[in-house]
């Protein structure tokens, strides 16, 4: 989650400053699922599971639609594309965790 994360990060600093955009939205999903790791730190693996399902599943399902819709409207070659495609590819990496009890 980190890598991609970054790479939206990367995408953030060539928008104008001062203005918000598409590339806020992956970086601002992402750090909800960091928060809702937080909260979980040191609960049992079951709760663990059970809250991801809760919780997180909708907000990877947000990103997915939000991902889905975007990567047809960037450039691939842009920052932002880059960082599209580099999610795309990875997407079931990141869909993953959130079936892992550890």
């Amino acid at each position: 989650m980190a890598h991609a994360r970054r790479k939206f990060v990367d995408a953030q600093k060539v928008q104008p400053k001062g203005k918000t955009g598409r590339a806020d939205i992956a970086p601002t999903k992402i750090n909800k699922l960091y928060g809702i790791e937080r909260e979980l730190k040191g609960v049992s693996d079951e709760q663990r599971f059970m809250d991801r399902q809760e919780k997180s599943l909708p907000i990877l399902a947000q990103l997915k639609s939000w991902l889905e819709k975007t990567q047809s409207q960037v450039t691939p070659q842009s920052v932002l594309g880059k960082a599209v495609n580099y999610l795309a590819s990875n997407w079931s990496r990141l869909e993953r965790y959130v079936e892992a009890t550890a």
